[in-house]
């Protein structure tokens, strides 16, 4: 079945859809994203996730100003409107926001008044394995030696998450566990808010996410 995505305000086939090489989300991993799901063709929890994604643009100092239209079309239903177009109204389905700065030839410091990129991607989620692993539990690992970059911002450079999550499948285990003064902070691809500030161990079994 034809996927579909959203690439700066419209809709088109993900094998066609295409971003500048020269996307400072590419060259320098300036951007956001947030992940949400969606119950039966309608997104939870929208207006929290949009107060996040805006509070990382201030955060990046991304002019709020030129991703109005983005938030726009959000809260209008471009969301809804693709879910509906990959055919994923019913069920529980996963749900990516990104956006990056944009396109921009200039080195570190941003040119100004750049429009920024922005996507929207979908995907059925796979309640049937997620169940298993909520039933069985998964082994994790923790990782004391990297941390993800900025803290509390859901940026485009996650490869602080990447490299622990493949230190964990190098040690047979499923998920990696950041850790800082004995504490365990957050998971590398886990939902950190069940995880903040609980004592670090060598190992732990964690519910599905």
């Amino acid at each position: 079945m034809k996927e579909y995505v959203y690439l700066n305000g419209k809709t088109t086939s993900a094998e066609k859809a295409c971003v500048s090489v020269f996307d400072r989300g590419l060259t320098y991993g300036d951007g956001l994203y947030e992940t949400m799901k969606a119950l039966d063709g309608k997104p939870l929890f929208l207006k929290e996730h949009l107060k996040r994604l805006l509070h990382g643009t201030r955060e990046l100092h991304m002019e709020s100003r030129l991703l109005k239209p983005f938030v726009d079309e959000i809260k209008a239903g471009a969301i809804e409107a693709l879910l509906r177009k990959n055919h994923l109204e019913e069920g529980e389905s996963y749900i990516k926001l990104m956006v990056t700065r944009g396109a921009d030839r200039a080195s570190h410091l941003p040119t100004k008044g750049i429009l920024p990129t922005t996507v929207i991607t979908t995907k059925k989620i796979d309640t049937a394995s997620l169940s298993r692993l909520r039933e069985k539990g998964v082994t994790a690992i923790t990782v004391s030696d990297i941390s993800p970059a900025l803290p509390g911002v859901k940026s485009l450079n996650y490869l602080a998450s990447v490299l622990a999550r493949m230190q964990a499948d190098k040690a047979g285990a499923f998920e990696a566990l950041f850790t800082k003064d004995g504490l365990i902070t957050e998971g590398s691809s886990s939902n950190s808010s069940r995880l903040r500030s609980r004592p670090a161990l060598q190992a732990a079994s964690l519910p599905g996410s």
